[in-house]
């Protein structure tokens, strides 16, 4: 293997974790803020999950927002508004072109307005929550697009050569960019050097790596993980189109 290539390699690693991003996305209702995703991202088909839902007073800033869905309320908010609403809330799931599942929420003891729906994908593809609910007997309805399920990958079906741990060592050392990590990554894969189940691929606008990925890598190139959950960082960026295959 070429200098060129390694080098490539571990910047790629180290700079995909740099980057920090949630895939929870945001409504602004009434006077209060719907944040819905996923509790462990990314999700993967056939793996316990669970939607959260956090409810919050919306700020100023939040209520310039062009997309703010109205709800007249009898009395000015409150952050009691946000606490004991479990029952106030119907909540439902569609994965892909599946069936659509409801969810039985609970609310975190420790978080005030934070709810939480067990429920396990059986299936990859794009994640749709709608919500109906009252606060203060107010009525909303809503829909969410967060972080699409990804296809679970089985651990026969990976093959890694040990010298890409040194790679994904320097990586999550920050010795190499994320650019140079994307690329030999993608060299990697289109050569066949690095065994990836294949997924299907889609274009989106976030090009950003999550921090996730690169530690990852990090815990990957001390064994503190399995070659499955370090893979999983791969295909996740090769399924949001951070590389191309």
């Amino acid at each position: 293997m070429n200098k060129f290539l390694v080098l490539l390699l571990v910047f790629v690693l180290a700079t995909g974790l740099v980057g920090s991003a949630s895939a929870h996305k945001a409504l602004i209702i009434g006077d209060y803020k719907v944040d819905v995703g996923w509790k462990k991202e990314p999700p993967f088909a056939n793996e316990p999950n669970a939607v959260e839902i956090e409810i919050s007073i919306a700020s100023n800033f939040d209520k310039q927002r062009d997309d703010i869905i109205p709800l007249q309320l009898p009395f000015p908010s409150s952050e009691s508004d946000i606490t004991g609403i479990a029952n106030d809330l119907e909540v439902d799931i569609v994965i892909g072109k599946g069936e659509k599942s409801f969810l039985s929420l609970i609310e975190d003891p420790k978080i005030p307005g934070t709810y939480y729906g067990n429920y396990t994908p059986q299936e990859s593809g794009t994640t749709k929550i709608h919500i109906y609910g009252k606060i203060q007997g107010s009525e909303f309805e809503a829909t969410f697009h967060p972080e699409k399920v990804i296809q679970n990958i089985k651990t026969e079906q990976i093959v890694i050569p040990d010298w890409i741990r040194n790679n994904a060592k320097w990586w999550s050392e920050e010795m190499i960019e994320n650019s140079d990590f994307v690329s030999g990554i993608e060299y990697l894969v289109k050569n066949h050097i690095l065994d990836v189940p294949v997924v299907q691929q889609e274009i989106t606008e976030t090009k950003e790596i999550p921090s996730w990925i690169k530690n990852n890598a990090g815990w990957w190139a001390d064994r503190l993980i399995s070659d499955e959950e370090f893979v999983k960082g791969i295909q996740y960026m090769i399924t949001n189109g951070i590389i191309v295959v």
